[in-house]
């Protein structure tokens, strides 16, 4: 069959005929090529496969122009079956193995530029995404469903709490829109000025936080596209930088409660009922009074569901800012609030400060400390009644640990993994400083919380 070595003969119709009878009659017991002696065409059988399901190839050593050495090449031209469906004749074949031997040697190797064509099209992919707008790195890349987005935003991968979702969106909204639609990585400093200097007038605090939320995203998606090269420096820093500006909290609010402060407010508070008994200011009394003897923060507090407050184990368990739930003690002063609201809550209520009409929960306690302001002249802001109850737990030298856990503030270090206090502890320690609170005040404020609204 015009046989010139072991596995190199001269192709022909005859003597493929008879390669294929060996194939079909497995003569073959492992891979091997077949090599034509007059091309570089090969066909590669394997064992327990037809003759038809082989494989015409290019098979041959090649040195590639500039390079020392050579290599052997193997690359598929077609199947068997397909050729001679397709009628494809051997010297056709021959040509496509030749034509494919002189491109690899000159440095067209067809498979080696499908690979970098490939790497162009998902390196402009990628980079499509690198670039795109600040309100798409913000809430996602629209996906095709209408009002639907990918996975792949700021807000997606932090995941931040409800509280910081609703300020993200505010800023944006009312401070950042000038700069929604620009690519994230084209945003200069002189941008960054521009939109500080013509909203800065609104509230410089609002302006500062709005700063601090967009030189987050930046930072993410400098982390996130660190090898695209695109995003080099902050344009947030180098702005404020240039302004002289610090956006950073650096003169934090240091308000508490005083100890000849207590006895005027709780009484401004408790007397919220006497002044209107409408569902806010009934919300607003036990809320503030909550927030003060819990130290839970505003958005956790009036989030709490009536499902949420176990009487029977002495316990609430709220959304904590990172989204996760905690369960924390109830002292009591707070056990005192929970059994008179549940003895008095509209029936079928979901929330445990439920919203007018019973829809949604109570949104926030403005009105009612505007009027404890007049009355007692005290400015006292949600958070600072959560400043009240920690620094009164320092001062007495309660376990910081404790503190921490009652306030949900999240600990580092190997003691977050280990340490972990028990409710009993816990509740020992809320009600010490529930204990220091009453006694300043100077009046069993239990027996008032129980009455009857």
């Amino acid at each position: 069959m015009g046989k010139l070595s072991e596995n190199r003969i001269k192709f022909s119709r005859s003597s493929l005929s008879v390669i294929e009878k060996r194939v079909n009659k497995g003569a073959f017991t492992k891979e091997s090529y077949l090599y034509d002696s007059n091309s570089h065409l090969a066909v590669r059988v394997r064992p327990n496969q037809s003759y038809t399901e082989g494989v015409f190839c290019l098979y041959g050593r090649i040195r590639v122009r500039s390079q020392c050495t050579s290599k052997l090449y193997k690359r598929q031209i077609m199947k068997v079956g397909e050729a001679r469906n397709s009628g494809v004749s051997l010297s056709e074949l021959r040509l496509r193995a030749d034509s494919m031997f002189l491109e690899i040697q000159e440095g067209r190797d067809p498979q080696v530029l499908a690979r970098q064509e490939l790497a162009k099209q998902v390196n402009g992919e990628a980079l499509m995404e690198v670039k795109r707008s600040v309100r798409d790195m913000v809430y996602g890349t629209p996906s095709e469903n209408k009002g639907e987005f990918l996975a792949d935003s700021f807000i997606a991968e932090r995941r931040p709490g409800e509280r910081y979702l609703v300020d993200i969106k505010g800023k944006f909204e009312k401070l950042l829109i000038d700069l929604l639609d620009e690519p994230l990585y084209a945003i200069s400093a002189e941008q960054v000025k521009t939109v500080y200097l013509q909203k800065v007038g609104r509230g410089q605090t609002q302006m500062h936080g709005a700063m601090r939320i967009l030189r987050s995203i930046w930072n993410w998606a400098q982390a996130k596209y660190d090898e695209s090269d695109l995003f080099i420096r902050n344009p947030v820093s180098r702005a404020m930088k240039q302004l002289g500006v610090n956006i950073n909290r650096s003169n934090r609010r240091t308000v508490r409660l005083d100890e000849h402060e207590f006895k005027p407010y709780i009484l401004s508070v408790l007397g919220l009922r006497e002044h209107d008994h409408t569902s806010a200011y009934r919300n607003g009394r036990d809320a503030l009074l909550f927030m003060l003897f819990s130290g839970v923060r505003r958005t956790g507090t009036i989030t709490i569901r009536v499902a949420d407050i176990n009487l029977s184990k002495r316990s609430f368990s709220i959304i904590k800012k990172g989204g996760g739930r905690v369960e924390l003690p109830l002292n009591s002063v707070t056990e005192a609030i929970a059994r008179n609201r549940q003895k008095y809550l509209p029936e079928g209520s979901e929330y445990f400060f439920p919203g007018i009409a019973g829809r949604g929960h109570y949104r926030d306690t403005i009105m009612a400390r505007g009027i404890i302001n007049q009355e007692t002249g005290l400015s006292i802001t949600n958070h600072d009644l959560r400043r009240t109850f920690k620094t009164i737990g320092a001062e007495l030298n309660i376990n910081q640990v404790l503190v921490d856990e009652l306030l949900s503030h999240s600990r580092g270090g190997v003691d977050a993994h280990y340490i972990h206090p028990s409710m009993t502890k816990l509740r020992e320690a809320s009600q010490k400083i529930a204990d220091y609170m009453i006694q300043k005040a100077g009046f069993d404020l239990v027996d008032r919380l129980v009455d009857v609204w």
